[in-house]
């Protein structure tokens, strides 16, 4: 285990971690700066499949931080990538945003206009969800196709508290058919912390992955060998590290005592 100040790539949640819906939390420009400032890489991981990239460099910039595409990595870009590795000839019916089906579109996958010639089940967190979506869901799980979904989250923080996230339908479709999803891409699974590391070139030992979330942003540091904080700025307690069995390698009350952390180590 390498200290925080020694991590070359960090790995960042983004609702609950660095911001709550629009106001930024303190500490998150002078961490960000630091890590720039001393040769390091950050990458915003977000299980969010509801956005395009686009809207997040809009919030980012009105939040005060500049940053471009290659700066996130979200579960839509992961399902894409894991789709079209295993079953790219499937026709998939999205229970998801037009922006997560303009995404899979633009990645070569097919996208079905309604139950007929849908031949797979893709679930992501649809915050224009409607009831004829969830028949839709019913019907295609009662004819047994594959279902697959962008992540497990079960709230989505907001500035009200939280809100359903694709968790929670995962379990209302369970209800309803008494299927769950085959697979489920986003974190914690491993895949995009690996991907991240792929991308820059940086090993297990030089990543740290920041998050809020035990059961995902957490068990996904911890599933891909690597070292994590878990902050309790979002929607995690400590309590919850029993809860799950899963062990973060550093707690702080949010991203200002994870700067702070790392000059004190830089001065010793």
């Amino acid at each position: 285990m390498l200290r925080l100040s020694r991590k070359r790539l960090f790995l960042l949640d983004m609702d609950g971690t660095i911001y709550l819906s629009e106001t930024l939390f303190d500490g998150t420009l002078d961490f960000l700066r630091r890590v720039r400032e001393t040769g390091g890489r950050y990458l915003f991981l977000t299980n969010n499949s509801s956005r395009g990239t686009d809207s997040y460099i809009a919030k980012m910039r009105r939040l005060g931080i500049d940053t471009a595409a290659e700066d996130f990595l979200t579960s839509a870009d992961a399902a894409a990538i894991h789709l079209r590795k295993t079953a790219p000839d499937e026709t998939y019916y999205v229970c998801g945003t037009e922006s997560l089906k303009r995404q899979l579109r633009a990645a070569g996958l097919r996208v079905a206009d309604g139950t007929d010639d849908a031949t797979a089940l893709l679930l992501g967190y649809d915050t224009e969800l409607t009831y004829r979506k969830l028949e839709d869901c019913c019907i295609l799980l009662g004819r047994g196709v594959p279902y697959l979904a962008t992540h497990p989250d079960l709230v989505c923080p907001t500035w009200y508290g939280y809100a359903p996230d694709c968790g929670s339908v995962i379990a209302m479709l369970k209800t309803a058919t008494g299927r769950e999803p085959q697979t489920v891409i986003g974190k914690p699974q491993p895949a995009m912390a690996l991907l991240a590391m792929e991308k820059y070139g940086c090993s297990r030992d030089e990543t740290c992955l920041i998050g809020d979330r035990i059961y995902t942003d957490i068990a996904c540091g911890v599933n891909a060998g690597i070292d994590t904080v878990f902050v309790l700025s979002g929607e995690g307690v400590e309590a919850d590290i029993a809860k799950y069995g899963v062990q973060p390698t550093w707690i702080f009350p949010g991203i200002r005592a994870v700067l702070n952390t790392m000059l004190k180590e830089t001065e010793t």
